[in-house]
């Protein structure tokens, strides 16, 4: 079944910027790079570097969450693209919800500029393929075929508790998003 999903991934790759009609309803996706950019040591140019799922709409997940200005702290894509390019795009790592009283560094998203800069980059660097399910799937059986993908496909920013060590750049990642979340508690007292 994970080839089946792989081959639809792949078979329906087209650059973010081009995406106009994404399902809604569950399925499992991933972003590549495009064949123009790299991000060095975390992925060469067209290789994949983040593979998630949607359990209600792929429409939901990825435009209105990965996909949007602002959404960064409920991104993990957006987290570790933004901590890998950090000084590229002259991020500053910013609090998730600047009007609550609990802090949640790992949660960080950047200031609205910022946030602006790393979605024109997604747009124009990243390409995007999914798969839809026949049938709606209990979310555990969702969950195990997301992680046979992942392990097949071994995209460089996963951070999947189940999948992670397995991820030979895991340290790296981390210590990148690292510095964006020091850079939050910094802020915040």
């Amino acid at each position: 079944m994970e080839q089946k999903v792989i081959d639809s991934i792949i078979y329906s790759k087209t650059s973010v910027s081009a995406v106009e009609h994404i399902p809604h309803k569950q399925g499992i996706y991933a972003y590549f790079l495009n064949s123009r950019k790299d991000l060095g040591m975390f992925g060469k140019r067209g290789e994949v570097i983040y593979v998630g799922l949607a359990e209600k709409s792929l429409y939901g997940r990825d435009i209105l969450i990965h996909l949007t200005s602002g959404k960064t702290g409920w991104s993990s894509l957006r987290r570790s693209l933004g901590a890998i390019l950090k000084e590229e795009l002259g991020l500053i790592a910013v609090k998730r919800d600047l009007n609550g009283s609990k802090l949640r560094a790992d949660k960080y998203k950047f200031t609205e500029e910022g946030e602006d800069n790393l979605t024109q980059w997604m747009y124009t660097n990243l390409k995007f393929g999914y798969w839809v399910s026949d049938s709606i799937l209990p979310k555990i059986e969702l969950r195990s075929l997301e992680e046979k993908v992942i392990l097949a496909m071994k995209p460089r920013l996963d951070l999947d508790i189940r999948t992670r060590s397995k991820n030979l750049l895991i340290f790296q990642l981390n210590a990148l998003r690292g510095i964006c979340r020091e850079e939050v508690k910094r802020k915040f007292k």
